[in-house]
């Protein structure tokens, strides 16, 4: 089980990582790589997901005991970090790509331009 909850942290960190890099690119204006680091990032937490609905599963199995570790936690605590920078990027792409709309209609506003 060691290895699954590796697995877990491994591949949530990424999902991470790559979560954070995208707010960056999107706060940069780079919208598209914004969007390629999401599916990275989702790719990546769809493969923790799955690890660890197989350690679920097997604890469901009364024949396969699971013992809850301090390992386990952190990794779930990996998991949940990573759904939740995910979310956010989304937020945060969102607010930029209105802000760098907003700042386009200030600029032909101060130009004497409708926008």
């Amino acid at each position: 089980m060691e290895n699954e909850v590796m697995q877990i942290i491994v591949y949530a960190g990424n999902a991470r990582s790559l979560a954070m890099q995208s707010i960056r690119a999107s706060k940069q204006g780079d919208f598209s790589e914004a969007e390629h680091l999401m599916t990275e990032a989702r790719s990546n937490l769809k493969e923790a997901h799955h690890t660890h609905a197989k350690i679920l599963s097997a604890a469901s199995d009364e024949q396969t005991p699971i013992d809850l570790t301090l390992f386990m936690v952190h990794g779930e605590d990996h998991l949940m970090s990573a759904i939740t920078t995910i979310d956010l990027a989304v937020e945060f792409t969102t607010v930029h790509e209105e802000l760098k709309e907003l700042k386009k209609h200030v600029t032909l506003m101060k130009e004497g331009e409708r926008p």
